[in-house]
């Protein structure tokens, strides 16, 4: 979940909490932070140096000019379609607000309440569109869940950051080999299966930095019934769908 292919990621928002806690999750994840702290600001701040901006996340609810004035002045001003805008906002908005961020040149609607698994998948989506809309390799869909593995006679535990139909994402702070044979046990939330698979170590972000919020091992599943690839896939599918509903664009 660490890129090595770091973009430049402008963040408007008005509360000091909500920036520093998303700048952590974006640069632990490898990409790189400037802030606004208000609609105004940031029209100002585009107005000096609209250049090397990849992502704009804009909060909706601002004082002064809010995050559909910024859209507007965006679209009125013939900066529309220069860089995607992922909005966000503290509440769930209804259909007709989505339809308003639409026709103002949004890319997407998401709430603060995602997890930093969830706000790193919702934001490769659309810095990679290739990598996360590809149906090969699998997509992944953000998890959070425990985890126990097995390697030899050692049993360890770590947490699962993400899943696909042939593997998961392994955040655990163990020394492992890439190419390590190990047997994995896990839950996937609202199902009562309990998986228990043999697997292999594919690769590691261990060149980066393994200690970080989202570094770990790629973990390949080499034993899969073919109830457990159904249960992963109405799990995976159902993932997106949800995480797809405040989609805008």
């Amino acid at each position: 979940m660490i890129t090595r292919d770091a973009k430049n990621i402008f963040v408007v928002d008005d509360s000091i909490f909500f920036r520093t806690k998303l700048s952590d999750i974006l640069v632990e994840a490898g990409h790189k932070v400037r802030f606004a702290k208000d609609g105004r600001e940031v029209i100002n701040e585009l107005k000096i140096d609209s250049d090397n901006i990849d992502l704009l996340i804009l909060d909706l609810q601002m004082p002064e000019i809010d995050g559909f004035g910024v859209l507007r002045w965006l679209k009125e001003n013939g900066y529309a379609g220069r860089f995607p805008v992922l909005v966000v906002t503290s509440v769930y908005e209804p259909g007709h607000v989505m339809e308003t961020l639409r026709n103002l040149g949004a890319t997407g609607l998401m709430t603060k309440g995602f997890t930093p698994e969830q706000i790193i998948f919702r934001v490769n989506r659309i810095l990679f569109p290739g990598k996360t809309t590809n149906r090969s390799p699998k997509v992944r869909v953000p998890v959070s869940m425990p985890v126990d593995f097995t390697i030899g006679d050692k049993t360890l535990t770590g947490f699962v950051l993400n899943i696909s139909e042939t593997g998961i994402f392994l955040h655990t702070r163990a020394d492992i080999l890439t190419g390590a044979v190990m047997h994995i046990k896990f839950t996937l939330p609202g199902t009562p299966r309990l998986f228990d698979l043999k697997a292999v170590v594919k690769w590691s972000t261990a060149d980066i930095d393994r200690n970080t919020l989202f570094g770990g091992f790629g973990i390949m599943f080499t034993s899969l019934t073919q109830e457990e690839q159904d249960d992963l896939k109405r799990f995976i599918d159902s993932e997106l769908k949800r995480l797809g509903v405040e989609d805008v664009a």
